[in-house]
């Protein structure tokens, strides 16, 4: 039994950052994805260094702050002043119900393919200019059109690195349930969601699986969040579950293996 434990949005803001690193440290995180084009991303690029236990990854953010690519690049992913749209004014563009995140059919994708190769592109470069090295594996965020499926899988194979809904299929990786992680999910709801409890109660499906992933977003909580995405309150129930005994102990007690992707492919 061998469970991949990854907390997404590294980098996002400085609170996030540091919530992340608290959880590599003191916690169960051993897989986390860096966000390259925000104002913290060069910061939480440098401080990751300290843990090269954990596997660092791209996750590839077409929905927050400003692309990395000129304007004139891409036009249909950002507005004039160089800002990404975000999830929802493209969710909005597109016609797409808030709760949909991975989309395989649709009648005309608000990411076209060509832009949105250039983005991808550059964000990885951005990323091996600011670690020194490849990102051990490439990792979408927030909507998942047609469009950038192919676009994160082309430059994933174009770079040699894992893309992760491939991984994850390739080796055939149960998806632990997380369902009270919920779109949309107002802050109400989040204050109110017992990220512990709930993980203690479908860890158990990991047992009866070979290889296994468990999804998160742990981070601290800072003004700047609110600004730039909708999951705020719920970072800190994350990484509570993150650094959690019980979660560790039931871990531990059953032999479950914390693994990364570099484990992974090389099965």
């Amino acid at each position: 039994m061998k469970l991949l434990f990854q907390s997404d949005d590294y980098g996002i803001t400085e609170g996030v950052a540091c919530g992340t690193l608290k959880g590599i440290r003191d916690g169960l995180i051993r897989n986390t994805g860096l966000f390259v084009n925000m104002p913290s991303s060069q910061l939480a690029a440098e401080e990751i260094k300290h843990y090269p236990h954990c596997c660092l990854g791209i996750d590839i953010n077409l929905v927050a702050g400003r692309s990395v690519s000129p304007v004139d690049q891409v036009p249909h992913l950002v507005k004039p002043s160089g800002e990404l749209f975000t999830s929802g004014e493209m969710r909005a563009k597109a016609n797409i119900v808030p709760s949909e995140s991975i989309l395989h059919k649709m009648e005309e994708d608000p990411y076209p393919l060509d832009e949105t190769l250039i983005e991808v592109e550059n964000q990885v470069k951005l990323f091996m200019k600011m670690i020194g090295e490849k990102p051990r594996y490439i990792n979408g965020h927030s909507l998942m059109t047609p469009n950038v499926y192919t676009a994160l899988k082309t430059i994933a194979q174009k770079y040699e690195v894992p893309f992760t809904m491939q991984a994850l299929k390739d080796y055939d990786v149960h998806w632990v349930n997380i369902s009270w992680n919920v779109k949309p999910f107002p802050v109400e709801k989040q204050i109110q969601t017992d990220v512990e409890e709930g993980v203690l109660r479908v860890l158990p499906e990991v047992l009866d699986c070979e290889y296994a992933i468990l999804f998160c977003h742990a981070g601290f909580v800072d003004e700047e969040l609110f600004r730039c995405s909708t999951y705020t309150m719920i970072r800190a129930k994350d990484l509570f579950m993150a650094c959690s005994p019980k979660i560790r102990d039931f871990i531990e007690s059953n032999q479950i293996e914390l693994i990364t992707y570099d484990d992974l492919v090389k099965k």
